[in-house]
């Protein structure tokens, strides 16, 4: 079965999570072959994100110990298996953070990135994060996405998870024309949910956070009015500077589960919250009763995690064709050479200020 699902001798380079806070690069990992109706692309270019870095400091996924990190990529096909019928070896392709098993009954009802085929969950060796030199992709027909030729490699990375998360979490809100929205947290995601917020009618859009990068970009995509979180309670403000509540929230970010509570606060009776930030540690937040009506407020609460799937992406690709909105004013770093993995890695933990994504080109 080895000889079949690896070519016989061939190895690859990847950055690997060994334990907790180590990864090391490792040149012996089996380059996987392309079977059925799988893909192998060539990663052009990564990004990491705080999935990534949270996984690194926690483990919180160890099925991936021992294989790459790295779920942000778009590349080129290298090798298609013998059902594939879409795409070619040479073709320009991303695919969403969220690989999705088509063949479980669940994504028959919409909930297919509830069975993600993901490294991160799968115990199959083959399933390697894109922090390599090759990438393996089932069911690659309706998990990849063709990248139109106008839109450039750094547009194409950014829209894998950050856009898919984003406008998802957006979309759940349900915006009305000329409502007033919040996007708690403007990292690489909370921009994304201004362009989303612009894209679905919002008219006035408050964004929360602190680095000057982040706001300037916010203003760039379209928000309206920016609140410091280092400025005092943010309830407070966001209440005092819309003359009390707002319509919506997304969460992308901010100060753990509590901006969930922090949210559910600032909206008003029929108000929407959904949280696309990941929270990985083992939290437990609490929310005055009253901030939830006594349970009588019709507010609404959605936890979110990004839509998979090739006609998702393939959406996105043309909201960035026609010009629509640009993601690349989120990549403020570029490096060429896999070797920068290591060092985009630590900018996307925030230690940096500078930088809201990283990007790397493998060569």
């Amino acid at each position: 079965m080895v000889s079949e699902i690896y070519k016989k001798g061939e190895t690859m380079k990847g950055y690997v999570l060994e334990d907790i806070n180590q990864a090391s690069w490792r040149d012996d990992l089996p380059k996987p072959v392309a079977q059925d109706d799988e893909v192998v692309m060539q990663p052009v270019i990564v990004a990491p994100c705080t999935s990534d870095v949270h996984i690194l400091e926690t483990l919180a996924f160890p099925t991936m110990k021992g294989k790459p990190l790295g779920h942000e990529v778009a590349g080129i096909v290298h090798e298609v298996g013998s059902r594939v019928k879409d795409f070619k070896p040479g073709d320009r392709v991303a695919i969403s953070a969220a690989a999705i098993d088509w063949e479980r009954p669940e994504a028959q009802d919409g909930y297919g990135k509830y069975n993600m085929i993901s490294p991160y969950a799968s115990t199959d060796p083959r399933l390697m994060g894109c922090f390599a030199e090759y990438y393996l992709v089932p069911q690659a027909d309706l998990n990849l996405a063709h990248i139109p030729d106008e839109v450039t490699w750094e547009q194409a990375v950014a829209l894998t998870d950050m856009a898919t998360t984003a406008f998802e979490g957006v979309e759940w809100l349900e915006i009305k024309y000329g409502e007033t929205v919040v996007v708690y947290g403007i990292g690489a995601v909370g921009l994304m949910a201004v362009c989303a917020a612009v894209l679905k009618g919002a008219g006035r859009i408050i964004v929360i956070g602190s680095r000057e990068v982040s706001f300037e970009v916010a203003k760039a995509y379209g928000a309206t009015d920016f609140v410091n979180y280092r400025d005092g309670d943010v309830i407070e403000q966001v209440l005092t500077l819309n003359g009390g509540p707002v319509h919506a929230v997304v969460v992308c970010g901010g100060k753990g589960v509590s901006a969930i509570s922090d949210a559910v606060q600032m909206v008003c009776l029929g108000g929407r919250v959904t949280n696309v930030a990941g929270h990985m540690a083992d939290e437990t937040f609490t929310m005055p009763n009253i901030a939830w009506g006594f349970g009588m407020s019709d507010k609404s609460i959605r936890s979110v995690m990004c839509r998979g799937g090739r006609a998702n992406l393939e959406r996105l690709l043309a909201l960035v064709k026609y010009g629509r909105f640009d993601p690349s004013k989120i990549v403020t770093h570029v490096y060429h050479g896999m070797e920068h993995i290591p060092r985009a890695l630590e900018q996307m933990g925030g230690r940096d200020r500078t930088a809201i994504k990283p990007a790397v080109f493998l060569e």
